[in-house]
């Protein structure tokens, strides 16, 4: 009998290697029911791992769907008068930090502030006039990619992005109810947040809440990217248009990935227990991060792709434990549940429905415990 196969010790190697597509990951297991998720956190020991909801979960629930997005296919294109309409109200022209990275290879991403709707008429401008937005400056090459990550919603859209806990079988506790509420600008259009009083159910605090929206792209080029990172709490993630691609890492073997990295010097931005310093990984930093988790992953097509020492013996571990390893596309109104302190990255997926232009990559996420 063959002995057992051990995982790699990142041994010292001395050459490049190279490698083509990643094997297969486990997928995100779908969660049968919504009224049954919270039952996972009655347990006093509970052992939490990645979860999908389909679109029947939460969907029906939250009316920016319905409110911020033409109904026509794909269900991209933002209603740009109705957005105008919730801002217009609000007397103070509200900004928001948007990352901006250049078109030129290897540059670093930048965070600056754009109103928001500059950056709504940025994110609704067909193809065309971009580029005819490039021939007014002088410019040959594409326009710089913007992308609102990670910031909470301006509070004249909560109304159409209610806390998903409730239709999921939670008590929001109202200690929480007034800390989220708090988070936000006072505003008359802003909807309270009403706690729930069913004893029965398994009661949660809601710490934070982020929107992401970026341009949808059918190249693979103009994806955006969030590098391997962790929270210090449950996450739940909903795709509000287009889809995204997400790689899902447990706790210790992210950590031993990462360290490896940092004590390489392949990480300089953060520190040893993974927070990034300033907010941002250089480009440098976030290329490690994109190679080692998501390799050529260029669609279907194979492409080689070398990787140094340092790199290679991630590679080889995350595909000896591909099998702890979970991954998943988010289309439009599914959701993700990502425990605290699984290792997480995620990306845009190429929109092959674009067209001229105009569709955007849209989610949120609410973290909670």
């Amino acid at each position: 009998m063959r002995p057992p196969r051990k995982p790699p010790t990142f041994p010292h190697l001395t050459r490049q290697f190279s490698t083509s597509k990643p094997l297969p990951r486990k997928p995100f297991p779908l969660h049968p029911s919504p009224s049954t998720f919270s039952k996972t956190f009655t347990n006093p020991t509970p052992h939490h791992t990645p979860t999908k909801f389909p679109s029947t979960f939460l969907q029906p629930h939250t009316p920016a769907f319905k409110n911020w997005f033409l109904q026509t296919p794909p269900y991209n294109r933002l209603n740009i008068p109705y957005l105008h309409s919730l801002s217009s109200s609000y007397s103070l022209d509200v900004h928001v930090p948007v990352e901006i990275t250049p078109p030129t290879p290897g540059s670093d991403v930048e965070i600056t502030s754009f109103s928001w709707n500059s950056f709504l008429d940025y994110l609704s401008l067909p193809t065309d006039e971009i580029d005819g937005y490039n021939d007014d400056i002088g410019s040959d090459t594409t326009i710089p990619k913007l992308y609102l990550t990670q910031h909470q919603p301006p509070h004249f859209l909560l109304k159409d992005l209610p806390p998903p806990f409730t239709h999921l079988g939670f008590n929001i506790r109202s200690t929480s109810s007034r800390r989220y509420q708090q988070t936000q600008p006072s505003n008359p259009v802003n909807t309270p947040l009403k706690p729930t009083n069913n004893s029965k159910l398994p009661e949660i605090d809601i710490y934070s809440s982020s929107i992401w929206l970026s341009r949808s792209s059918p190249l693979p080029s103009k994806q955006t990217h969030t590098p391997l990172h962790r929270d210090p709490s449950h996450n739940i993630f909903l795709q509000l248009s287009s889809s995204k691609k997400i790689i899902a890492i447990p706790p210790k073997l992210g950590s031993k990935i990462f360290t490896h990295l940092y004590q390489h010097s392949r990480l300089e931005s953060t520190d040893p227990r993974g927070r990034i310093r300033d907010g941002l990984l250089t480009w440098k930093e976030s290329n490690v991060f994109e190679r080692v988790v998501w390799g050529c992953d260029d669609g279907d097509e194979e492409v080689d792709m070398e990787y140094d020492e340092v790199e290679r013996e991630v590679v080889e571990l995350l595909e000896f434990c591909r099998d702890e390893v979970f991954e998943t596309v988010v289309e439009r109104g599914e959701a993700v549940f990502i425990p605290e302190g699984w290792w997480h990255s995620v990306k845009s997926v190429p929109d092959e429905e674009g067209g001229e232009g105009g569709g955007v990559v849209g989610s949120m996420n609410w973290w909670f415990q």
